[in-house]
């Protein structure tokens, strides 16, 4: 005797359910990415230390040195001119001051007035201060030109210095690029080692598992660590490397997919082949070979899968069924005698529709 189907419940309960089943996978997901963050937090090689330990101090000291020299002419241009501005405007005011003392002056003369001794000094004050702004401005010129000149000859050294210490820093970045791609290495096989048993163990669960009343819980679990273990691979894994990884994986999931609908067809199982049976009656065709089942009312009538539900909304279907009907096309036995009840019932199906009585599916 077959075990009776559990019934599914109401649907806001089936719909909670796979709700707090989508809540339960996002919370594995995150948490499995702290314990991967975690993992990842381990420090790798610094440059700044292979650097130290493999190149010349002398010439990074050297390096050091000329930068703040540079540093320090720029500073030091920049004051020049900042004081070359400064001159530039008091040379101007005092020329300007001058030009107007000598129109006045100018002026006085035509009119046959003798300019005052005040105005003479003013006159005399500003032309001193004019020829000092301007030996002084042609001074502050001669010092740009000595700082740029040093300038030029300190970044010709760090250029000649940049180029040894580019062709010494080389194999450096190479060694480098080494420990970090095997630090790369060391961290995804320390992730993929806390991942792939958890996918190991999510598949066995899966496998031996999957009609449990809790097969959602395993549906949860084994979603979040796919995607993580995706997640990992594609971060620590070359492009070229994780697209034929991807591609191998998505091929065996058809292939086992296939597989099991072709088993499934060759090989059905009691649930399928049952399901398989009522859609089979409730349209009134042969499982089996899928011909017509024309009985009663419907014997003389013809129908498709599309049209028999509105063949059946406008002909009366028998209520008891007439007599034992086998199928013209395949010789499947389709309706027979209960024996329980002499009634006649579906041959295919697992219950009498009259009495309840109960055989394998499959049984004469």
């Amino acid at each position: 005797m077959s075990e009776p189907n559990m019934a599914k419940g109401p649907w806001t309960h089936r719909f909670l359910v796979w709700v707090f089943a989508v809540v339960l996978t996002v919370l594995i997901y995150w948490l499995l990415g702290f314990l991967v963050s975690d993992i990842g937090s381990w420090p790798g090689p610094s440059y700044e230390d292979l650097e130290e330990q493999r190149l010349d101090k002398q010439l990074i000291d050297q390096e050091k040195e000329l930068n703040a020299k540079i540093v320090e002419t720029n500073r030091s241009i920049e004051d020049q001119r900042k004081r070359q501005g400064l001159l530039r405007d008091s040379t101007n005011n005092s020329q300007q001051t001058m030009n107007q003392l000598l129109e006045f002056q100018r002026l006085s003369l035509e009119k046959d007035f003798s300019p005052s001794a005040e105005e003479q000094k003013a006159l005399a004050e500003s032309e001193r201060l004019f020829l000092a702004n301007q030996k002084q401005y042609q001074q502050l010129n001669e010092q740009l030109v000595e700082l740029d000149e040093q300038l030029r000859d300190l970044q010709e050294k760090q250029r000649q210095l940049g180029e040894t210490l580019s062709e010494k820093r080389e194999p450096i970045r190479e060694e480098h690029n080494l420990l970090v791609k095997r630090h790369r290495l060391i961290m995804a096989g320390l992730k993929l080692s806390l991942l792939v048993p958890l996918l190991l163990v999510a598949a066995v669960l899966f496998a031996k598992q999957r009609k449990s009343v809790y097969r959602v819980l395993i549906y949860a679990f084994g979603i979040a660590v796919s995607l993580k273990v995706a997640v990992v691979m594609h971060e620590y894994f070359p492009a070229r490397y994780f697209k034929y990884v991807l591609i191998l994986v998505t091929l065996a999931i058809a292939l086992r997919i296939l597989v099991y609908l072709l088993r499934m067809v060759a090989f059905p199982k009691r649930d399928w082949l049952l399901k398989q049976y009522r859609e089979a009656y409730e349209s009134f065709f042969c499982p089996v070979c899928g011909y017509p089942i024309r009985r009663g009312p419907l014997k003389y009538l013809s129908w498709t899968r599309r049209s028999i539900r509105r063949l059946c909304s406008t002909t009366p279907l028998p209520t008891e069924a007439e007599e034992p009907y086998t199928c013209p096309s395949c010789s499947t036995r389709l309706y027979e005698e209960c024996e329980a009840c002499h009634a006649v019932r579906p041959s295919l199906l697992p219950s009498c529709d009259k009495c309840g009585a109960v055989k394998a599916v499959g049984e004469s």
